[in-house]
C-alpha cells in the first residue's frame, strides 16, 4: 500500500535522523516546569508559544477553552482553568500537557510511551491509517523521524492507543476543572 502522508500535513517523512540519545527519548519526558502562580505560565508560555503544538495539544484535552487561543494565552488560560500544574513535553516530538501531580504525569506518559513502544514496529501502512483518524494525530508528528523499525506480527490498534492517551488527559483536565469550580 503506498501511502501519501503530504495529505496528512507530512510532506517528508522520517527526513529527520535521530541520534541515538534522540531516539532513546521519544517517549521519555524531554521538558518540565513546575506552573505555580501566574507568572510562572507566562514565563513558560513566552519561552514554549513558538513550538508549533504548544497549544494545540494543552487546548485539545480542554474543549470547554475556546480553541482558537493564541499560543501565547493558552497556557495562562489553562491555569486559570485548573489552577497550579506542571506543564511538561512527553518526548522530543510528542505532545505537551498539563497535569496536577508527578502520578497523573506518569500515567500520561505510560499512555504516551505505549503509542510511542507499538507505532515504532508497526507497518508503515497501519501508523498512516491510524494517523488519518485524528487531526493533528500524534503519529504523524512521529513519522516526522526515523524513529520506526518495522518488526513481525500483528499491527497494533495506533488509532486505540492515541485515543486512549487524549481521553486520560481530558478526564484528568476535566477533573481539575471541575474541582477548580467548586
Amino acid at each position: 500500500m503506498e501511502v501519501n502522508w503530504a495529505a496528512l500535513g507530512l510532506p517528508s517523512p522520517r527526513a529527520l535522523r535521530l541520534s541515538p540519545d534522540a531516539r532513546s527519548r521519544l517517549a521519555h519526558l524531554t521538558e518540565l516546569r513546575d506552573i505555580g502562580s501566574p507568572a510562572d505560565a507566562t514565563r513558560a508560555a513566552a519561552e514554549f508559544a513558538s513550538e508549533p503544538h504548544f497549544a494545540r495539544d494543552l487546548l485539545t484535552a480542554r474543549p470547554w477553552l475556546p480553541q482558537d487561543t493564541p499560543r501565547r494565552d493558552a497556557l495562562g488560560m489553562v491555569l486559570g482553568s485548573e489552577w497550579t500544574g506542571f506543564l511538561a513535553l512527553l518526548g522530543e516530538y510528542g505532545p505537551w500537557v498539563y497535569t496536577g501531580t508527578v502520578r497523573d504525569l506518569q500515567v500520561l506518559g505510560d499512555h504516551y510511551g505505549a503509542l510511542v513502544t507499538a507505532a515504532r514496529s508497526a507497518p508503515e501502512s497501519a501508523v498512516f491509517h491510524a494517523a488519518g483518524q485524528r487531526p493533528g494525530s500524534l503519529l504523524t508528528r512521529l513519522e516526522a523521524t526515523d524513529y520506526r523499525r518495522p518488526g513481525g506480527g500483528p499491527a497494533p490498534d495506533l488509532a486505540a492507543l492515541e485515543a486512549a492517551f487524549w481521553a486520560e488527559a481530558h478526564v484528568q483536565a476535566a477533573a481539575r476543572h471541575a474541582a477548580r469550580r467548586r
